[in-house]
């Protein structure tokens, strides 16, 4: 919620709100079984959807996802690596001692001034998507990624040139998720799903993993 034509997420909002909101939309579909797929910042509730509905989540993908950075073991590294964490006297990305909304709102401006179509598509409703999300990957999860039995139909993707809070944040999700596959495309940035190499193979896989679970 909050992208694109979507109302803004209503207070109280978590990742596994979104999981129960997918799940209503499949049944009113009438599609018992699914693959899940998220980028970035959508990495999380894909992953959401797959611990909480294990009989319906056939396989799934966790393209440049944020890892939980508030996770009881997650590596002070990948804290350290979080740049919104940061105060905002020492990095012009820190959120520390600054408004959230303010700096989504410039953001937001610039996308809409120099960005694609998809993009401004995107932030057309404004920014209470961006701070939800910004929110929601920095406190606890509402859901365990360790409880997600997907084994090897889960991977984990992430670009060799991502940002450095992905990189580091992408072995972390595999060694918490047993079983789980770590994917890393090497030269890739923290968009190469958008290279249409990059997003076949990523969609093959998904293909693959569903047609194998029908077999």
């Amino acid at each position: 919620p909050g992208y694109g034509g979507s109302s803004p997420p209503p207070m109280g909002y978590s990742y596994s709100t979104f999981a129960s909101d997918l799940k209503e939309l499949a049944e009113e579909l009438q599609l018992p079984r699914f693959c899940v797929a998220g980028h970035s910042s959508g990495g999380p509730y894909a992953l959401a959807v797959a611990a909480t509905f294990p009989n319906e989540v056939v396989a799934a993908a966790a393209i440049s996802s944020d890892a939980p950075y508030s996770h009881p073991n997650t590596p002070p590294e990948l804290r350290r690596a979080d740049e919104y964490a940061l105060s905002a006297d020492v990095s012009p990305m820190g959120l520390n001692g600054r408004d959230p909304a303010a700096f989504a709102e410039t953001m937001r401006s610039e996308i809409l001034a120099t960005g694609g179509s998809a993009k401004a598509h995107a932030w057309k409703s404004g920014v209470q998507g961006w701070i939800c999300d910004y929110m929601l990957e920095r406190i606890p999860w509402s859901f365990a990624p360790e409880k997600i039995v997907l084994g090897p139909r889960l991977t984990i993707w992430a670009g060799g040139e991502d940002f450095e809070a992905i990189a580091l944040g992408a072995p972390f999700l595999q060694a918490l998720i047993q079983g789980s596959q770590l994917r890393i495309v090497e030269g890739g940035n923290h968009g190469f799903k958008s290279v249409p190499e990059h997003l076949k193979a990523i969609l093959s896989e998904l293909k693959a993993q569903w047609e194998s679970s029908r077999s």
